[in-house]
Parts: C-alpha cells; structure tokens; sequence
C-alpha cells in the first residue's frame, strides 16, 4: 500500500517536472523587484533562486553520466545564486560565471531536447518550451555578467532608482 501511494507521488512530480521548474522561474522573476527592499527578501529570493537551480536538474532527467556532469556544474550556480558576489574580474569570479554559464547552456539544451522529443505537444511540453525561454534570459544574464567583469563602466544604474550602483546578475535579468 505505502509503495503504491509513494509511487503515485512520484509519477505525479515526473510528469510536472517542468511545470515545477517553470514556477520556480517565474517567482524568481517576480520576487526580484520585491527581494532589494528588506533583507528577509533578499533570503527568500536566494533561496527560490537555488531551489530552481536544483529543480533545473531535476527537470532536465538525464542520464548519469550527463546527470553527475549537470550537479558539478550546478554546484558553482548555487553558489553565485546563495551568496551573490560582488562582479568583479578576479579569477575566482570569473571561473565562477563561466561555469555558470555553461550550467545554463547544457540545461536549456537538454530541455530543448525534450520539448522537441515529444510526439504530440501536451501541458508539459509548452511550460518546458517556457522554461527554455526564462533560462535562456538567464543565460544572457550571465553573459552581461560577464562582460561586466571584464568592463565595470559597462552598465550604469541610476542611483535615484537602485540601492547600489554596481550591478549585479540579477540586475541582468
């Protein structure tokens, strides 16, 4: 009986996968502009930020040797993501943003492959097609993140409208 109801459970979260990831997408976008504002904010918006990373893993469902490849990677977008560093062109964070970047790239290319897989298109396959498009926004954060490594006058922000004036990732999205 306990087997039967832990495997309905499980086929459940196999089949919304990325409507999962899709969720956590969408309240990372929408609880950035609301995280500047307090510090209890800020921790809540880390948090969501890593759980998508680790949900995009869950999502991408590959196989092993892919699967051990993804967590290496995930594990520096975690840490960008938990602790938001200061962008910089120091080595550590430089290394840090490539592997990042590459992180993104491999899950939204595996996503890719399944939303194009599908035989016929269902729920699932639309918000996979969505998350694909949030990622790939994401991506290109962390190219504009990289570029402001290299170049700090790159990006200005206004400081009548920001808290800080040296952008970061999330500032990208």
């Amino acid at each position: 009986m306990a087997h039967s109801i832990q495997s309905k459970q499980r086929s459940v979260l196999t089949r919304h996968r990325f409507f999962l990831l899709f969720v956590f997408l969408l309240a990372t976008l929408i609880l950035f502009p609301f995280a500047e504002a307090s510090h209890l904010g800020a921790y809540a918006f880390r948090i969501i930020g890593s759980f998508a990373i680790v949900v995009s893993v869950y999502a991408a469902n590959v196989h092993r040797g892919l699967l051990i490849f993804a967590i290496v990677l995930a594990i520096p977008a975690l840490f960008e993501r938990a602790v938001l560093p200061k962008v910089n062109a120091h080595s550590f964070s430089i290394f840090n943003l490539v592997l990042t970047l590459v992180f993104d790239i491999v899950i939204v290319a595996v996503i890719f492959r399944h939303v194009l897989a599908a035989d016929q298109p269902t729920s699932e396959t639309i918000f996979g097609a969505l998350c694909v498009y949030l990622l790939v926004g994401f991506t290109f954060a962390s190219v504009y993140g990289m570029l402001a490594a290299f170049q700090p006058n790159a990006f200005f922000l206004d400081p009548r409208t920001n808290l800080h004036s040296v952008p970061d990732r999330f500032d990208f999205m």
